[in-house]
């Protein structure tokens, strides 16, 4: 047996969380605010190892969590090892690794493909792509995305552009941010639509903050910065 973690909003037990033996645990508590939208706060409760002895391989577990707004006080207490509540999901750690004729080596892990691919568009050279899908891999569609997008980004760059300048706090021209915008694009795609989520960063930036683009149908659809 392990550690658990009881945690309890505004003096209400919300759940024991636990695992047996070695492993991860963790309570994460989020923040999120998108220009123009409301701002969400998340709790999430979860781990990865084995729960209450009946696995032999461990898992990604997660626990039900109420909805949290400002105001709320949230206490985690650290217990020792005993009994905890069941969790509400769990996922296999499945892990494999595959060359594929077109992205190079993939590695799944719990429903998504990851890959580091060519990405000539200047001034992007590299891409790291993050697909979602199941084990037989990605499907035929986000493959013709990701080779599209490789095509099209040159042509959208100019309105992608300059669209992230008017994120940035510092950088106010194009020029400066096209030579300081690092080589390597991340390519997100989540489902079997036309939505592209990009990712951007700053050289040299200490903060290491995110630029997400989306996309929907080749279209500019939301631009925000994310710390």
């Amino acid at each position: 047996m392990s550690t658990r973690f009881e945690i309890i909003k505004n003096g209400e037990r919300v759940c024991i969380a636990g695992i047996d033996g070695d492993g991860l645990l963790s309570v994460m508590l989020t923040y999120l605010k998108h220009p123009g939208k409301e701002l969400t706060h998340e709790l999430q409760i979860g781990g990865l190892g084995k729960f209450n002895g009946s696995q032999e391989r461990n898992h990604h577990a997660d626990w039900l969590t109420p909805q949290i707004t400002t105001g709320d006080e949230i206490i985690i207490r650290i217990l020792p090892a005993g009994k905890y509540d069941e969790p509400f999901g769990k996922a296999q750690n499945s892990q494999a690794v595959i060359d594929d004729p077109e992205f190079g080596q993939m590695k799944y892990n719990i429903g998504a493909w990851d890959a580091d691919i060519k990405f000539d568009s200047t001034p992007i050279k590299t891409a790291h792509i993050h697909i979602q899908a199941d084990e037989s891999g990605p499907s035929n569609k986000q493959r013709s995305l990701i080779n599209e997008l490789r095509n099209r980004h040159i042509q959208i760059w100019p309105e992608i552009i300059s669209s992230l300048v008017k994120c940035h706090p510092e950088i106010k021209t194009v020029e400066e941010f096209s030579a300081r915008v690092h080589p390597n694009v991340g390519i997100n795609i989540y489902d079997e639509s036309n939505r592209v989520e990009l990712t951007y960063s700053i050289t040299g930036d200490p903060e290491l903050r995110g630029y997400f683009v989306i996309l929907r149908d080749w279209s500019i659809a939301e631009v925000f910065m994310a710390e």
